[in-house]
């Protein structure tokens, strides 16, 4: 029984919502990216010290019979996606993470109800609502992220516009109990910190404080 619920809702810029079906993707690609690196031996030492207990006790319980083929290494963008995939089932309680990892892995429903104590109907609801608890964390963590950024682009439009970085600081960010000093502290390194990015020539930075230059 897959996973039949919410397709990829990115673009071709990879902006959008997370589903569970996009997880479970990147679950399965996590578990093919770890067995090249087993094969070819390239699992870098200490890799493992970040990994969710249930991964370590599977990868080394699995595959020990394979043969050793002569594959190509995974990427070091394989690599990044298996490890922020394998970081995700740190959110989940243990008997969840390893059924989502065993679901990734191939093992028959049958085996992953045994292992887990859990009926198939029950086991599926399990997988499915941990699938889900992952992208709703990626979601949400998405949504904060690009709200800061919505606030840092708004801020320098502001800043531009005006020329006061401290009433652009104002009018973006809140404010109550912050002093003028911090707010002309905040307000300078967000126009520093544009005008390294942009490589744009410095300009002086009007604060609307009295002695700021």
């Amino acid at each position: 029984m897959g996973v039949d619920t919410g397709g990829s809702s990115m673009d071709k810029n990879g902006n959008g919502k997370w589903t569970a079906k996009m997880v479970a993707a990147q679950m399965e690609e996590a578990v093919r990216t770890l067995r090249l690196l087993r094969i070819s031996g390239l699992k870098p030492r200490g890799y493992v010290s970040s990994w969710p207990d249930v991964v370590i006790d599977l990868a080394d319980a699995s595959g020990q019979d394979e043969v050793k083929l002569r594959l190509d290494p995974p990427t070091p963008e394989a690599i990044t996606r298996m490890d922020e995939a394998l970081q995700w089932l740190c959110q989940l309680e243990p008997d969840q993470a390893r059924l989502v990892w065993m679901h990734a892995e191939g093992v028959p429903r049958k085996t992953i109800c045994a292992k887990v104590g859990m009926s198939r109907m029950t086991a599926w609801r399990v997988w499915m609502a941990s699938l889900m608890t992952i992208a709703s964390t990626i979601n949400v963590s998405r949504r904060a992220m690009q709200s800061d950024k919505n606030k840092d682009e708004l801020f320098h439009r502001e800043y531009h516009r005006t020329g006061n970085a401290s009433a652009a600081y104002r009018m973006v960010f809140p404010c109550e109990g912050l002093s003028n000093d911090i707010i002309h502290d905040r307000s300078r390194r967000l126009v520093k910190k544009h005008q390294t990015g942009s490589k744009a020539p410095t300009k002086t930075v009007s604060t609307g404080e009295t002695g700021a230059r």
